[in-house]
């Protein structure tokens, strides 16, 4: 609840970053860096005052944090404007990548007042958009968006010379919300206690190396199967591949057909993948974001309120891939239904069930699918960016999204460089692509032909 002094504590899904800086020793390692850049050339005058509208109507920008006796805490700001915004011409589409690369990398000054900065940019093809690098405390990816749909749309209406949108919700608001819920730590505890169960299963999990092992499957159930988290040695390589725009074609007409997410298609794909490499266990873990915004109002609320959830699966090779899709769908369908157990307590479910001490992990890897389509902004060709950290608290994190502006499904591997090396990652996308191919080519297939196909 809210102090004398006008500050809150975090809220739970804020302290999945806090305790994400157990895992890393630098704070961007929880940043967001994003850009959107459009097929046309923006006015910048008119989108500098659409920034501040923004920062007024999305009152998570005007977060601060604060470092009182030991503990972080939060307050609002009543207003608050940007002076200035820069502006950087990018002349070619590598400049553009190894440029907002390089912001990307830069801390922000969270206790300074600084959780977030914004750039304006102009690209090749007449094409011009906006950078943001946020904290993870401030926003997550959903909320990010967010921001970039309000304030375009801000944009439009002040262009136009028309009212502005319907207001945004408050995410102070929801924070108020649950800091005074008196049944909010005992919803927790029950929730908490059949994530525990789902998690356990039957035996241990293994873990799953992108780089493979040669140790038979039942031997990978072995005590303790993890690996390290080491705060020191978080140095990240970001690596983009792409699919063909042809092999993407495929993979629209098929999950377009069945009416399913395009991320069970690639999951399926990736988690086959690391079984073949790992002795053909059938027993992955991934902790994958649930956004968790249910209603119409926290969909239009910006701020941090995902969730980090511990998926495993035990996907038996004689499972067709279609299956397995059907599968992965109860799961995950089960696994958010959860998703407000809190990842400190999802963490220390892990160490107490398998032992794990606080660095170790039995995840291959942070996966999240962003989804992202031809009419995410209003039928505007558009172009969605992520951008290098340098840093991160995970050995690995794959971000999959179709691109609307090549028509291509996108993979990116955020990956510390001590892990995997860029061939390592290389071998593994081409390896997984292969899976996800052969799966929607030949849905009948089992996991035990595809893996022998790949």
């Amino acid at each position: 609840m809210k102090n004398t002094d006008g500050t809150y504590p975090l809220i739970d899904s804020q302290n999945m970053v806090r305790y994400m800086w157990k895992y890393s020793t630098h704070k961007q390692a929880t940043q967001i860096p994003c850009a959107v850049a459009l097929d046309e050339a923006l006015d910048f005058r008119v989108l500098a005052r659409a920034v501040n509208v923004e920062i007024e109507r999305n009152d998570c920008m005007r977060l601060r944090l604060v470092k009182t006796g030991g503990e972080i805490r939060q307050y609002f700001v009543p207003e608050y404007k940007l002076e200035r915004i820069p502006v950087r011409a990018y002349a070619t589409e590598e400049a553009l990548r190894s440029g907002l690369d390089a912001e990307s990398r830069k801390a922000l000054k969270v206790f300074g007042g600084e959780t977030f900065r914004i750039l304006f940019f102009t690209a090749p093809g007449g094409r011009s958009g906006v950078y943001l690098l946020v904290s993870h405390v401030v926003m997550d990816a959903m909320a990010t968006f967010i921001f970039f749909k309000d304030l375009f749309a801000v944009y439009d209406a002040m262009k136009a010379g028309a009212d502005l949108p319907k207001p945004l919700a408050g995410y102070e608001t929801l924070i108020k919300k649950e800091l005074e819920d008196p049944d909010h730590a005992a919803y927790v505890k029950s929730e908490t206690d059949i994530l525990a169960e789902y998690v356990k299963m039957d035996c241990p999990p293994a873990y799953c190396s992108l780089k493979g092992t040669r140790r038979p499957a039942e031997k990978l159930h072995r005590p303790n199967p993890c690996i390290e988290y080491f705060p020191l040695l978080d140095k990240t390589h970001f690596s983009r591949c792409a699919l063909s725009e042809e092999e993407s074609s495929e993979i629209r007409a098929f999950v377009t057909a069945r009416e399913i997410s395009a991320e069970w298609v690639i999951q399926l794909g990736l988690r086959v993948c690391l079984s073949a490499l790992n002795g053909r266990v059938n027993d992955t873990v991934f902790w994958v974001l649930c956004p968790r915004r249910r209603t119409v109002k926290e969909k239009r609320t910006g701020g941090t309120l995902a969730s980090p959830m511990p998926w495993r699966e035990q996907l038996p090779g004689e499972l067709t891939f279609n299956d397995g899709l059907l599968q992965l769908a109860a799961s995950q369908n089960y696994l958010f239904r959860h998703a407000d157990v809190p990842f400190t307590e999802m963490r220390n479910n892990e160490r107490r069930l398998f032992g794990y001490n606080l660095m170790q992990t039995c995840s291959s890897t942070m996966f999240s699918y962003l989804p992202l389509d031809t009419d995410t902004f209003g039928g505007r060709g558009y172009e969605f960016m992520g951008f290098d950290m340098g840093h991160y608290v995970m050995p690995l994190y794959t971000v999959t999204l179709y691109d609307a502006k090549s028509g291509c499904y996108r993979f990116n591997y955020i990956h510390r460089t001590h892990v995997y090396s860029d061939g390592d990652i290389r071998r593994f996308h081409e390896r997984a692509v292969r899976a996800v191919l052969a799966g929607v080519r030949n849905p009948e297939k089992t996991l035990n032909e595809i893996m022998e196909e790949i």
